[in-house]
């Protein structure tokens, strides 16, 4: 068998080289991809999990992939909501932790549904680089072949707000994001983390990128929505949907076993996650337009 290793921070990672595990699939097809980005705190984690939830219960296959050193987006997806991470599990420190080579199962905590989740993890707060973590994992998930192996039908990735290094933008430049989403609120802060991903989502459209569109989480039910048009048009692509204020969601969140989906499928916010599932299943790549994001000075003039 052939490793493949990747060291960083006086830590190795051995993976198995053109491992057949993950094939018990007679598909070859490549699961499709969904990533979701915006500022922290905007929501992305509540809107991964939930996506998952609603593809699983289709009867998808679904991998949800948290891209976050805090490693809670897949929290709400399994029992105790501890999912241990990629660096935890798979981190070796010469005469301190010596672990074998990474087996793919060893990859993946099962949670409800089916759903197969993993988690990047990160270095401890203040050694390290954190983003690392992700583009590691992503290096495994190739050289096992996760994505095109036909085990999965869908992949939903919950990466960490603004793309402030390479790590996090792994997803993309590595061709892991078949479709991007940019989580936005009406607050303006958010839209300026949005340009700034959209340059990001510009600069790797040659990865197989593009950008699916705008899903827009609501803080003030009575806001004006015309102005998130309005930077919507600037940016070349469209609203896929709003995401009402729900009490649905918190109780599901501090109920610590469900999503809103699962504990209150006929609620405003479940019936929102269910329309923008099925909108991201049927749009295509030929029909999300290369964006145009805006520079500092055109954001700051307005729209």
């Amino acid at each position: 068998m052939t490793l493949v290793t990747v060291c960083y921070n006086n830590r190795s990672w051995s993976f198995a080289a053109g491992s057949n595990i993950w094939k018990k699939s007679s598909s070859t097809a490549r699961a499709a991809s969904i990533v979701i980005y915006g500022k922290g705190g905007i929501g992305k984690s509540t809107v991964a999990t939930n996506l998952s939830v609603v593809y699983a219960k289709k009867g998808m296959r679904v991998l949800h992939v948290g891209c976050d050193p805090k490693h809670d987006s897949a929290a709400g997806l399994v029992t105790g909501g501890r999912v241990p991470t990629f660096l935890e599990k798979h981190g070796r420190v010469t005469g301190i932790r010596d672990l074998p080579p990474i087996k793919p199962e060893d990859m993946v905590t099962r949670g409800r549904h089916g759903i197969d989740c993993v988690e990047a993890g990160g270095p401890e707060p203040g050694f390290g680089c954190a983003g690392r973590g992700v583009a590691l994992m992503l290096e495994a998930f190739e050289a096992f072949g996760v994505l095109g192996s036909g085990r999965y039908d869908m992949a939903v990735f919950d990466v960490l707000g603004d793309i402030v290094c390479g790590g996090f933008a792994a997803p993309l430049r590595r061709g892991f994001a078949e479709k991007a989403v940019v989580l936005v609120s009406e607050e303006l802060m958010s839209l300026y983390a949005a340009n700034n991903l959209a340059k990001s989502i510009r600069a790797y459209a040659k990865s197989g990128a593009c950008l699916a569109g705008l899903v827009v989480n609501l803080r003030d039910p009575g806001s004006d929505r015309k102005a998130i048009e309005r930077f919507a048009k600037a940016l070349d692509t469209r609203i896929l949907g709003f995401l009402p204020r729900d009490p649905a969601v918190r109780e599901a969140e501090y109920s610590r076993k469900a999503t809103a989906v699962e504990l209150a499928p006929d609620s405003a916010f479940s019936r929102s996650i269910v329309s923008l599932a099925e909108a991201l299943l049927a749009s295509r790549r030929k029909d999300c337009p290369l964006p145009t994001p805006m520079d500092d000075d055109a954001f700051r003039k307005g729209w």
